[in-house]
């Protein structure tokens, strides 16, 4: 993977070589001068780059979707309005690395420590029950990744799955309308990278209120909202770039008050850009640069 930014003094490549037994992004990043073209910088990150672009992705979603009674650790009565579970608690689909990651950096933007873990193998659930209660969280392993749908604020789902995990509960009448209103919920979606993954179900992708992902074009070959589009279920200029939201404070979460919480169903769905990879990339050479002065 390679990319650019025009205003930038360098370009990027990326190669993720991995295999078992290595991580699958296992590799390096190189960066180039865009003036001479000369390899500058040799970063063998084995991957550790991407884990952190892709963290702090998240963590910028959830700042800026994240029910607000997850942002304040629960204060101010969050979830009042909304039939809510009066809580804050984070749900996780996902044990490995990428999952350590997204609660690290969610730790910079919440009070939040209660999590509820879902994972295919025992024994890898309870290795990151272990690892992570000891970095301050409190964590307890579900049976089933739906029982989030209907305890959790704020889900991240970080596997490789491609058959859904999450899907639209069903209701009488079969009113998407009570699961979208009842109370507010945020899904960061990081597992599907790559065309045929899929961790959330095309119907609720469509039952969403907001859709966010970091490129528009990408998202209509790969990621979560891929299916939903090719079914005519949603339409690609429903999609906002996580750039895009950043600028346009009518789409953030509002605030909790006194009368009402913001009950809005929020997607960001991530299958990571080259972009990510220039900015963390040119950050670390200036760094290396900084300390040999």
């Amino acid at each position: 993977k390679s990319g650019y930014l025009t205003s930038a003094s360098h370009y990027v490549l990326k190669i993720a070589s991995g295999g078992h037994p290595l991580p699958t992004n296992w590799g390096c990043m190189q960066l180039f001068s865009q003036y001479t073209g000369k390899l500058e910088c040799l970063l063998l990150d084995e991957g550790l780059l991407t884990e952190l672009r892709t963290a702090a992705a998240g963590a910028v979603a959830a700042r800026l979707l994240a029910p607000s009674g997850l942002l304040d650790g629960g204060a101010g009565g969050a979830f009042k309005k909304c039939g809510g579970v009066g809580r804050c608690i984070i749900g996780m689909v996902g044990t490995g690395i990428q999952a350590r990651f997204q609660l690290r950096y969610l730790a910079h933007i919440t009070y939040c420590r209660n999590v509820l873990v879902w994972g295919r193998s025992p024994t890898n659930v309870n290795q990151f029950i272990n690892d992570m209660e000891k970095e301050g969280w409190t964590v307890r392993a579900v049976d089933d990744p739906q029982t989030l749908l209907d305890e959790c604020v704020l889900i991240v789902t970080t596997t490789s799955a491609r058959e859904p995990l999450l899907k639209l509960p069903p209701r009488k009448n079969n009113n998407t309308t009570t699961f979208r209103r009842r109370r507010p919920l945020h899904i960061t979606a990081i597992g599907a990278d790559s065309t045929g993954k899929m961790e959330l179900d095309p119907g609720l992708v469509a039952a969403a209120d907001v859709l966010v992902a970091d490129s528009r074009l990408q998202t209509k070959e790969r990621g979560e909202f891929e299916e939903a589009i090719m079914r005519g279920w949603i339409q690609l200029e429903d999609v906002v770039e996580l750039g895009e939201l950043a600028t346009r404070t009518e789409l953030h979460r509002k605030k909790n008050d006194q009368e009402e919480e913001d009950c809005r169903l929020t997607i960001f769905d991530s299958s990571g850009v080259a972009v990510q990879d220039c900015v963390i990339a040119s950050m670390v050479y200036a760094a290396l640069l900084a300390n040999e002065e």
